[in-house]
């Protein structure tokens, strides 16, 4: 149904939207790589970019989600991905994604977008160009305050890519939750 809503070709679910970002970063940012990713993103996933990944020497550059030219910047450092909010929650700042993309893609950076706030309902970040879009189920999705869960929707390979992770660190939802969802 996700693969549905946002066209996307695959989709992996997880026991949360943070398991979901996690092993999004962990399966396609390399040691040693470059991660760009802006200001307002969810606390705990500034947490796990600014304690964890600089531990597998992953170098972090934050700019302001609105500031195109500072990603464009971020990016002549050799990023390997681009992640963001957008809209961002609770500032509501908006990622200028078809650029974002354009520019990220030149330089062979993937683009994900978390599009919780948004839902697919108003935003469809995979085709304004990004190549994933990332779901915490646990709120609008979900619905009714009782779910955890998150997901990832994009190409095939990329899925497969986190899917692997994704079973080697355990986060499956638990079917119940699933149904929920």
């Amino acid at each position: 149904k996700l693969c549905e809503l946002e066209s996307g070709e695959d989709c992996v679910v997880s026991a949360s939207g943070m398991n979901s970002v996690t092993t999004l970063l962990l399966a396609l940012v390399p040691q040693n790589g470059h991660l760009v990713t802006t200001h307002d993103c969810y606390r705990r996933t500034r947490q796990f970019i600014q304690t964890l990944l600089p531990k597998m020497g992953i170098r972090t550059t934050v700019v302001d989600p609105s500031d195109v030219a500072g990603v464009e910047r971020a990016l002549e450092a050799g990023a390997s991905l681009f992640f963001s909010e957008s809209p961002t929650n609770p500032y509501l700042r908006v990622v200028d994604i078809p650029r974002v993309a354009e520019l990220c893609h030149r330089r062979g950076a993937t683009v994900v977008i978390d599009s919780t706030f948004a839902t697919s309902v108003n935003q469809q970040a995979l085709a304004l160009g990004a190549d994933l879009v990332l779901h915490s189920a646990t709120k609008y999705l979900g619905g009714h305050n009782d779910v955890m869960g998150g997901a990832l929707v994009g190409g095939r390979e990329q899925i497969k890519t986190i899917r692997d992770l994704h079973g080697v660190l355990g986060g499956v939802i638990d079917p119940h939750a699933a149904y929920l969802i």
